[in-house]
């Protein structure tokens, strides 16, 4: 009875695992790098897509299939110094040095527009811009400044994905939702905001992402410096923290709140009205 109870315990937790791995290998949110849209290798012998760049099959996969160098060296790496931005956690990419255009309309530039740091890339997001600029070569990594692979329509994030409007990221923020400016100078009734903006929420130091099964994952501790917003604020490079359980691998952009309900907006703008009647 004793033999039949492990053989049952060990069966039981073999396909455990076995469907956390099949789960974690689809790329899911919430699953780790490995198979999202940042694992830029071509999986274990060969078994993972190319990502979709001019010559990436022949120079772009690293020869050693590691996971990690295209972002991150533990050793020799750029220094803070070095960086454009003063932010390069063992950095190991070329850093791109594109000026941004930063977002403008009537609306924001006068609120959200007056906290804008001189550079619209402050901080982790232009570290992202490195290969989304569409200039910066996403295999010039490791010391290696002779990559060709840009990204010359980065709105797909390596993935085949519809674009609506303009589909190029690039340089220009037009098109895209403010980053550079502080977030906290315009959240009503935060200390010290000075540009009070009515269509932002009344966020505390421990409002939640919504639509995240993390509750200890709170707006403010993806603020730069506790103050900007960036890339980082709305998206998780990383792949782990932005468990949302409504959003399939197939359209996996690592936000860190759910599409339904455009949960991730109206975690930060009053226009989603009654946002806890949603079941998210």
């Amino acid at each position: 009875m004793k033999k039949t109870i492990i053989k049952l315990v060990t069966v039981v937790a073999l396909c455990t695992m076995g469907a956390a791995m099949a789960y974690a290998v689809n790329g899911d949110p919430g699953t780790g790098i490995y198979h999202s849209p940042h694992d830029l290798t071509n999986g274990p012998q060969g078994t993972k897509s190319f990502p979709a760049l001019p010559g990436w099959a022949t120079q772009g996969v690293d020869p050693q299939q590691r996971l990690c160098a295209y972002c991150h060296t533990p050793h020799h790496a750029t220094t803070s110094a070095e960086a454009s931005n003063g932010f390069a956690p063992l950095w190991s990419h070329a850093i791109s040095q594109a000026t941004y255009d930063p977002y403008q309309s009537s609306t924001f530039t006068f609120v959200g527009g007056a906290s804008m740091d001189p550079d619209p890339l402050i901080g982790p997001s232009r570290l992202c811009m490195s290969c989304h600029d569409g200039i910066t070569a996403v295999d010039n990594y490791y010391g290696k400044t002779t990559g060709t692979s840009a990204m010359q329509n980065p709105g797909t994030s390596f993935m085949t994905m519809p674009v609506v409007g303009n589909g190029t990221l690039t340089i220009d923020g037009s098109t895209n939702h403010p980053i550079g400016f502080q977030m906290t100078d315009v959240i009503p009734g935060y200390s010290g905001a000075t540009f009070q903006d009515p269509s932002i929420k009344s966020l505390t130091n421990t409002s939640p992402y919504l639509g995240n099964t993390n509750t200890n994952l709170f707006v403010i501790d993806r603020l730069y410096q506790k103050a900007f917003l960036t890339c980082s604020t709305c998206h998780d490079v990383h792949n782990t923290l932005n468990t949302v359980s409504t959003q399939p691998a197939a359209v996996n952009m690592l936000l860190l709140g759910s599409q339904k309900n455009s949960a991730l907006c109206v975690t930060c703008h009053t226009q989603g009205g009654v946002f806890n009647d949603f079941n998210y």
